[in-house]
């Protein structure tokens, strides 16, 4: 049972190495070849500073000459050259630095030769699978032993595992030589700053050196992969026999092992004829070694913390002590700190500051963006020491912290602690002017705003103004012109189930539910009504004034056989009225009049409709609950004209007239009037919280 399971561990260990063999197997060459695409891509940062490297060497230039210049007129003082054959040849590297990647890309293409050379020769057994080490091995170990015991797989496993971290760590060395020689190329300039003074000259000659080693070590990158391909391909398929008789796959894959340590440490040994070559290799492995065991033995950590502790406070602690070290120092940090206008630096303090601000602000320039969390260590601090971010780089990077505006284009965005301020043009190509203030250092404004969250989990209270902010303060969904109860009941927390929602214009929505139709108003579009009503929140907190529903009165029918039927009508309607009714008259637009037997009268007026009366009045409740004014007036008479087919009929000179009774009123309550449209442009800040 034990071995079985070894033997499948084995299995499987040895897929997962081989796998990862074959998946680079010949990527690396087929990438990193003699020119400097890859590392253009990778990182376009390099080709962007180029042109800062060329101001620099062509500034160590000229101060060099100058200083040599001043040693040379010091006279018998100081040791000094030829002023004027430092001249010249200031001109000339001056030049050179000109045209110092041309020339480096010139000294690539004779390079190119000898690389595709050695990449076309064309060696059959090189096409292999890393797959069948294992079974060669397994094959060669069972010539020694007649069963393949769990030691046995263990010195399986142990073999492909140094084989497979071996071809690795070259693989490794190989980019590592590429990335050294794509650094020589971007830095050439300062070398060349270096050429024209016979003191510094030295300098210079020994950067021709290493451009020439490093170049022959990325051609021997080739030589030795290739050949260590074709060895796997050629040895394993034989069983690591020789043609003497002698060998076996041991002693293959003690020969690849030294192979592959010999191609690692290649650059010591052109170092040591006397070759100026960058050591690389020496820590890269090891790094990636000490790595994961980092993570494995912090996984443990946190696992045992977690279980000591319940909560694992361990493990924040130890997560927050690291974490906090790598938020500060990280490389978008000095791009922050360099377009920070004011305040106090966030970012590594001393030279190393002073380097990471200057290169910043050259990413800036050449279109670099801040992250959300540079962002927020600006706007989620007190003014005082937070500073401000404007500019163009304001404008690409705010989408980056608060997610609702990615992809707007925005113009005068302005951000600094506790308050961001911006244009923004909409979908529809209206402009719109947005001042979002931090919730934990701001009151709640007294307009009409917005709540969004940023992506550090912050809330910012927002107000729009201008012809595009209905955009950020309008209801989205509707489908047809219609939000169905469900989209409803998510946008309004604690609205009436079943209500369904029409457009009816800008900043206007139709109401239906059980209770009957009503209008609500956008209060970004309009003042508070004097009509009653209720103040509903939408879910990012916009407010909108949804208007009592109008009573619904029963329908009186005209003419005098209706009387009886009318009067039925509005016993029922109004059960709380107890004095006599004669007569109902037909109502319009929330009122309607009852006459009694002394002729006098009452008109009722829809509480939700018409404002309170100025004189005497009475409420009453229909049997729905909604309240009614009832004025009572007074009998008269008055005199009416008397028309004939729709013309005055005259006695003379003068209108005929005639009396009729009426009802007399002292005075008419005023009518409700629909919200008015909101005039003032939302630029108050709300208070700051002590």
């Amino acid at each position: 049972m034990l071995d079985w399971m070894f033997e499948g561990i084995v299995d499987w260990v040895s897929g997962v190495v081989t796998d990862l063999m074959d998946a680079v197997s010949g990527l690396f060459l087929n990438a990193l070849g003699t020119d400097m695409t890859a590392m253009e891509e990778y990182f376009p940062f390099v080709a962007s500073a180029f042109t800062v490297m060329q101001y620099m060497a062509w500034a160590l230039l000229f101060l060099i000459t100058v200083w040599q210049l001043f040693k040379a007129f010091s006279g018998p003082l100081g040791e000094s050259e030829n002023p004027w054959t430092l001249i010249f040849k200031s001109a000339l590297f001056a030049l050179l630095i000109y045209f110092a990647k041309p020339i480096f890309l010139y000294i690539l293409n004779i390079a190119k030769a000898p690389y595709t050379a050695l990449m076309d020769v064309v060696v059959s057994k090189e096409h292999f699978t890393f797959a069948g080490i294992e079974g060669a091995l397994r094959n060669g170990l069972t010539n020694f032993i007649s069963m393949v015991s769990v030691v046995g797989e263990i010195l399986i496993l142990i073999l492909i595992i140094a084989l497979g971290w071996n071809y690795f760590k070259l693989l490794l060395e190989v980019v590592e030589r590429y990335i050294v020689v794509g650094v020589l190329c971007y830095t050439s300039p300062l070398a060349y700053s270096m050429g024209a003074s016979q003191s510094t000259s030295q300098v210079f000659k020994s950067w021709c050196r290493m451009v020439g080693s490093q170049l022959l070590l990325l051609i021997m990158n080739v030589w030795f992969l290739r050949a260590f391909n074709s060895s796997v391909g050629h040895y394993v398929g034989a069983g690591g026999a020789l043609t003497n008789g002698h060998g076996s796959v041991f002693l293959w894959l003690f020969c690849a092992l030294a192979f592959l340590k010999t191609a690692q440490r290649f650059d010591a040994y052109l170092a040591s004829i006397g070759l100026n070559v960058a050591q690389t290799g020496t820590g890269l492995g090891f790094e990636l070694l000490m790595a994961a065991r980092l993570v494995t033995s912090g996984m443990g950590g946190f696992s045992r913390a977690g279980n000591v502790f319940g909560s694992g406070a361990g493990g924040v602690a130890a997560a927050g002590g690291a974490g906090g070290f790598f938020s500060r120092f990280k490389g978008n940090s000095f791009v922050r700190d360099s377009v920070v206008q004011g305040g106090t630096r966030m970012g590594a303090g001393g030279a190393i500051g002073v380097v990471g601000r200057a290169f910043g602000g050259v990413a800036a320039r050449n279109g670099a963006t801040l992250t959300g969390e540079s962002i927020a260590s600006v706007a989620g601090r007190h003014p005082s020491v937070s500073g401000t971010i404007g500019g163009d780089i304001a404008n690409k990077s705010l989408g980056n912290y608060m997610p609702h505006l990615k992809g707007k284009t925005l113009s005068d965005t302005q951000i600094t602690g506790g308050k961001i301020s911006t244009t923004a043009i909409g979908t529809d190509g209206k402009q719109a002017a947005l001042s979002m203030y931090s919730a934990e250092q701001f009151e709640k404004p007294s307009e009409p705003h917005s709540i969004v969250t940023a992506t550090d989990g912050s809330k910012w209270y927002q107000t729009a103004s201008g012809a595009g902010a209905g955009e950020y303060n309008d209801l989205s969904g509707f489908q047809n012109g219609v939000m169905d109860s469900g989209q409803v009941s998510t946008m309004f927390p604690g609205v009436e189930n079943g209500t369904v929602l029409r457009s009816v214009g800008d900043g206007v929505v139709e109401a239906s539910n059980a209770n009957g139709n009503t209008l609500w108003y956008n209060s970004a579009y309009f003042d508070e009504p004097d009509a009653p009503h209720s103040t509903l929140y939408t879910e990012n907190g916009v407010a909108w004034y949804a208007m009592n529903p109008n009573a619904e009165m029963p329908s009186f029918e005209s003419g005098s056989d209706a009387t009886d039927y009318n009067i039925a009508q509005f016993q029922n309607f109004m059960p709380g009225y107890e004095g006599t009714v004669t007569s109902v008259s037909e109502g319009d637009n929330g009122r309607f009049e009852i006459r009694h037997e002394d002729g006098s009268g009452t008109r009722f007026y829809d509480s939700n409709q018409y404002e309170t009366p100025r004189n005497d009045y009475t409420v009453y409740e229909d049997n729905t609950g909604h309240q009614w004014y009832a004025v009572d007036g007074t009998p008269a008479v008055e005199r009416r004209p008397v028309y004939e087919n729709g013309e005055p009929v005259y006695n003379g000179d003068n209108v005929r007239t005639v009396s009729v009774e009426t009802v007399r009123y002292r005075g008419e309550p005023s009518r409700f009037g629909t919200p008015k449209s909101r005039t003032d442009s939302f630029d108050r800040e709300p208070r700051r919280k002590r």
